[in-house]
């Protein structure tokens, strides 16, 4: 049996109804500890796996709160940001958004990219890294690991056609990947759970304004691509399980089912409570278009938004083959999980100045001024975030056993 240490917190932390109820967002409960969310705030019912998975492990639980962890990271750099740049942010950037799949590598799942200070995603990520270290045995490196995440991020900044060579994780999983369309769509059909007939035709006719515009868009592509062969509700992850989601099965290039093409309709996430960024007001679909297009090496296809139910969503295509990092199973050394954690690294320093030429220098050599001006501080911030993740992590699962 796995057990998680922490030191105590550097400080007793105050954050008097940080997010309430905001946006729908976990409420907080104790006043000493901003990560600590209350389980009763939430309704797990539907959806009793992912209670599993946040109870499971700190770095479930950690999935889980993303919108507290980023409020408090505002919070706390709040007298450093002044006239600090923003910068393109991915938003949830912990390690098991690590994927392989058809289009590449890297970080995926752009649910809650915005823009704002750079902090936010290097904290995330150095947190979740310092939580797989705890849980893996390695802790004695977890601060060479966040050097070699940082020494990586700063290489890139420097030189925008740095690169590393593709880990051997991927490697392994890419190679390992298989095409066969008809086990594939078994998959999707047994993950989509099927809709009232109301709902299923309100959906459909929601759809007409996305098919309108990836039409326009791609007008090579025959009338018959986007007729609707099966749609239905889906329930998958952590930090997205609750949110609404529906997958959709378009008829694709011919009349042939393995043709077939599937997207993923997400409702857009509130990131209210965040108050460092600039996606703070309402739920924007083009926030998370733009975020992907900027940070992604390679962005999921048939990119677009529709409106149904008076609720924003966004839609991507789905690819065959889709590989997350398991923080329990993925790695069989520290020096595998090097490699990955360089890779994000090159990956948020080439995407967070990403703008326009004109400016990539200037906006490249002003995120270097402030991480050279905030690292001593990052490290210690995320020693301490890390602590107090694991305490409310412990105290969300006695609560949990309580009830």
């Amino acid at each position: 049996m796995r057990r998680f240490t922490h030191r105590p917190a550097l400080a007793a932390l105050l954050l008097a109804g940080l997010l309430g109820a905001c946006g729908g967002e976990p409420r907080q409960v104790e006043v000493d500890n901003p990560l600590l969310v209350d389980p009763a705030s939430r309704d797990f019912s539907n959806n009793p796996k992912l209670l599993e998975r946040i109870l499971a492990s700190p770095h479930g639980y950690f999935r889980f709160i993303n919108i507290p962890f980023s409020a408090e990271v505002c919070r706390r750099f709040g007298d450093t940001l002044a006239g600090t740049v923003f910068i393109n942010l991915h938003g949830d950037a912990h390690l098991e958004q690590y994927a392989v799949t058809d289009l590449g590598r890297g970080l995926t799942d752009f649910d809650d990219t915005s823009r704002g200070p750079a902090v936010l995603d290097l904290l995330r990520l150095g947190v979740s890294l310092d939580l797989l270290t705890r849980e893996r045995g390695w802790a004695e490196h977890s601060e060479e690991l966040f050097d070699d995440f940082l020494g990586a991020y700063r290489a890139a900044l420097e030189d925008a056609d740095y690169e590393v060579e593709e880990p051997r994780f991927a490697a392994d999983i890419r190679s390992g990947f298989s095409y066969e369309r008809s086990a594939y769509f078994e998959w999707v059909e047994s993950i989509m759970e099927p809709l009232e007939a109301a709902e299923a035709a309100e959906l459909e006719a929601a759809m007409s304004s996305y098919i309108e515009v990836m039409r326009a868009e791609r007008p090579q592509l025959d009338a018959d691509f986007f007729d609707i062969r099966n749609l239905g509700r889906l329930r998958m992850g952590i930090g997205s399980a609750l949110d609404l989601k529906y997958l959709v099965r378009f008829a694709g290039e011919s009349d042939e089912p393995l043709d077939d093409v599937v997207v993923e309709v997400k409702e857009v996430r509130s990131l209210e409570g965040m108050e460092c960024i600039t996606a703070a007001r309402g739920a924007d679909p083009f926030r998370i278009l733009v975020g992907q297009s900027r940070i992604a090496y390679q962005p999921y296809g048939l990119l677009g938004t529709l409106r149904f139910r008076d609720r924003a969503f966004w839609v991507h295509k789905w690819v065959d083959n889709y590989k997350e990092l398991d923080v329990e199973e993925s790695f069989s050394s520290v020096d595998e999980l090097r490699e990955v954690v360089a890779d994000i690294g090159v990956q948020l320093g080439k995407g967070h100045p990403k703008e326009t030429e004109a400016f990539d220098l200037q906006l490249r050599r002003e995120q270097l001024r402030l991480l050279d001006e905030n690292e001593a501080r990052l490290r210690a911030e995320r020693r301490d975030l890390a602590d107090l993740t694991v305490a409310a992590w412990e105290r969300f699962r006695a609560r949990t056993a309580a009830e």
